[in-house]
């Protein structure tokens, strides 16, 4: 099988994917009905959310170049940003093909290695993944009784998860991977495969100590709480286009952006599909008619994916434009010089 055959299998499988869970949630819907509730909401106030999008990714794009210059370079602004722009859009042909996309974009433009790219942003990715657990947390903690009722409507959920942990292949899988790496890093230690991920993982895990040295934390800690306000609320303002979800209150918010923060790890184009399931379900078990929930799912992630698809073309298209400024930074390179002196 050729690699362009492996890449349109994956890119076909995930569309595919997304495609059956919207028809699922979506097979018996009356769609009359359906675009009568659009009609009747405040599309206006959905396409105000938009502002607080883009301050979302404007501010992640900051601090992932907060990372980089930990690491001495200092890449154009502008050209972050443009990449975090663009990487949700690729988002939508390949899925996680962005984030791979972006790291290369700005190696390219900035003249940074590619694994200096990749490290920070993984680094990046990192931060937001503690962040979502914090936020999932914190949902159970406000709103226990939402969580109970979830699980309740959907007993098969608690069930798979049950039958997971005592699924044998489960731990057959685990001990595989421990005694492949193993035999990796001891018998075949030497081959040149072997050597070349020996080599950058060290190099990532040196970076990792400039990071963890990086005077910065307070600017990541800031733009992190900012970036995430930011990515609530352009969540949340759509709540106030409806009828039936505007006076759910901010923690029902809270707890349907956390839901659908956590169907959007499955891979599909942009959260097609998992975004849906979980923000239907999760409106349901709050009390909103399916209908209406489908309506509220549909109107928004549409209007939000055109408008991160648009702004994310422009952005790739742009990117060659903007002048490369990149240099070594004084005041992050002195941890770069600490670091490398106390070796």
């Amino acid at each position: 099988m050729t690699k362009s055959l492996q890449n349109f299998l994956k890119i076909a499988i995930s569309l595919a994917l997304g495609i059956a869970i919207i028809w699922l949630l979506y097979r018996k819907t009356d769609f009359k009905e359906l675009m009568s509730i659009v009609r009747e909401s405040n599309l206006s106030i959905i396409l105000f959310s938009l502002v607080f999008g883009l301050c979302g990714h404007i501010v992640r794009s900051l601090r992932w170049g907060v990372f980089l210059n930990s690491l001495g370079y200092r890449p154009n602004k502008v050209r972050l940003v443009l990449a975090m722009l663009g990487n949700y859009a690729v988002n939508f042909l390949i899925p996680r093909g962005g984030d791979i996309w972006r790291c290369a974009a700005v190696s390219r433009y900035d003249k940074i290695p590619f694994s200096k790219t990749l490290e920070t942003f993984l680094v990046d990715k990192m931060v937001d993944f503690v962040t979502s657990a914090f936020l999932v947390l914190l949902s159970v903690i406000l709103y226990i009784d939402f969580f109970i009722s979830y699980f309740h409507e959907n007993p098969d959920y608690g069930n798979q998860i049950i039958r997971l942990l005592n699924s044998p292949l489960l731990y057959v899988a685990i001990v595989a991977i421990v005694i492949g790496l193993v035999l990796m890093f001891t018998v075949f230690k030497n081959t040149r495969p072997v050597r070349k991920i020996y080599k950058f993982l060290n190099e990532i895990l040196q970076d990792m100590k400039i990071i963890a040295h990086m005077k910065e934390k307070k600017l990541i800690i800031l733009y992190t709480i900012l970036g995430w306000i930011c990515f609530y609320l352009f969540f949340y303002v759509c709540f106030y286009a409806f009828d039936f979800t505007k006076n759910l209150g901010p923690v029902a918010g809270l707890v349907v952006f956390s839901m659908c923060n956590v169907g959007i790890l499955i891979p599909t184009q942009g959260g097609m599909g998992p975004w849906h399931f979980m923000a239907i379900s999760s409106l349901v078990i709050l009390g909103v008619a399916y209908n209406q929930a489908s309506a509220f799912a549909g109107a928004v992630f549409t209007i939000q994916s055109i408008w991160i698809i648009v702004f994310g073309a422009l952005a790739i298209l742009a990117l060659p434009y903007v002048k490369r400024d990149m240099r070594h930074v004084p005041e992050s390179s002195e941890n770069y010089e600490s670091i490398n002196l106390s070796k």
